[in-house]
C-alpha cells in the first residue's frame, strides 16, 4: 500500500541522499560544503528531516485534490519554507525542492487514484498543474534571482522546469536505471548528477557565474561522462580534483542537484513498489 506515511518517508531518503553523496562538484556534501560557506552537511540533514511531514501533507492533499490547481500545498510550502529556516538558523537549502518535490509527491497522489499510474503521469499533472508559469517573469521589475537571471541572460529556470513537468527528471531515472546495473549505487548516482549538468541550464550556476560559468559546467561533464570517471575509484579521485576547481570559481549546480533528488524519488518508489 502507498500512504503519505511511506511517500514522506521515500522524499525524505531522496534528500538524504542526494546531499551524502560524495564527491560532488561544488555542492554541499559528506567531506565538505563544496562552494557554500554558509551551510553544512549538518544543515541539509536538518532541513530534510524538517521537510518529512511536509511530504507527508502533500501526498494527503493530492488525494483530495480535485487536480486542477495546488493552492493549499501552496500554503504549506511558505509554512515549511519558514520550518526550514528555522531548523537550519536561516539558511536556505531546500527551497527549490519545497517546490519542485512536493508538487511530484502532490501529483503522485493525484494520479493513484486513477488508472494505470505511471511517471509519466505524474509529470503530465505536474506540467499541467504549472501550466503559464514562465509568464510570472516580469523583467520590469525583476527582484528575485530567476527574473534576473531572465532579464540578463534569457534564461527561464525552475519556471520553465515546472512548466515541463520536471519531464528531465525521467532521463535522470533512465540514466540511473542503466548505470546501476554496471556498476555500484553511488557511483551510478554520481554519473546521474554529471549526466544533468551536461544539459540542463541551472539557474545557481548562472548567478553565481553567468553563461562563462554555464558553459564550464557542460565542459566538465562531458569530461567526466566521456571518460565514464564516475566509474572507477580512480575516477573518483579526478571528480574530487573536478569538485576543487568549481569551489575555486564559486560555482555550485544546485538546480543539478534538485534534478538528482527528484530522480531518487521516482527511483525509490520504484524500488519499494513492483508495480510502479
Amino acid at each position: 500500500m502507498i500512504d503519505s506515511k511511506n511517500i514522506a518517508r521515500i522524499a525524505t531518503f531522496a534528500l538524504l541522499y542526494e546531499v551524502s553523496l560524495s564527491p560532488k562538484p561544488g555542492l554541499v556534501n559528506l567531506l565538505n560544503p563544496g562552494s557554500h560557506d554558509d551551510m553544512d552537511y549538518i544543515d541539509f540533514i536538518k532541513s530534510s528531516i524538517a521537510l518529512h511531514d511536509y511530504f507527508k501533507i502533500a501526498f494527503e492533499l493530492g488525494e483530495v485534490s480535485d487536480g486542477e490547481d495546488f493552492i493549499e500545498l501552496r500554503k504549506f510550502g511558505i509554512i515549511y519554507e519558514d520550518k526550514m529556516l528555522e531548523a537550519t538558523g536561516e539558511v536556505n537549502t531546500h527551497k527549490g525542492i519545497i517546490f519542485s518535490l512536493g508538487l511530484m509527491v502532490y501529483a503522485t497522489a493525484i494520479e493513484l487514484r486513477g488508472e494505470n499510474f505511471s511517471f509519466e503521469k505524474v509529470i503530465k499533472r505536474v506540467a499541467y498543474l504549472n501550466k503559464g508559469i514562465t509568464s510570472e517573469l516580469d523583467t520590469s521589475k525583476a527582484i528575485t534571482h530567476g527574473e534576473k537571471n531572465y532579464k540578463k541572460y534569457g534564461v527561464k529556470g525552475i519556471r520553465e522546469e515546472a512548466e515541463d513537468g520536471f519531464s528531465k527528471a525521467l532521463l535522470g531515472l533512465r540514466f540511473l536505471r542503466e548505470k546501476n546495473r554496471e556498476i555500484k549505487f553511488d557511483y551510478a548516482l554520481t554519473g546521474t548528477l554529471f549526466y544533468f549538468m551536461s544539459f540542463i541550464e541551472d539557474s545557481n550556476i548562472i548567478k553565481r557565474g553567468g553563461l562563462e560559468g554555464l558553459e564550464f559546467l557542460k565542459r566538465s561533464a562531458d569530461y567526466v561522462l566521456h571518460n565514464e570517471l564516475y566509474k572507477t575509484s580512480e575516477g573518483m579521485i579526478k571528480i574530487n580534483e573536478i569538485n576543487n576547481e568549481f569551489i575555486r570559481r564559486n560555482l555550485s549546480p544546485g538546480g543539478c542537484a534538485d534534478f538528482l533528488i527528484l530522480t531518487l524519488y521516482f527511483y525509490l518508489l520504484g524500488e519499494n513498489y513492483d508495480k510502479l
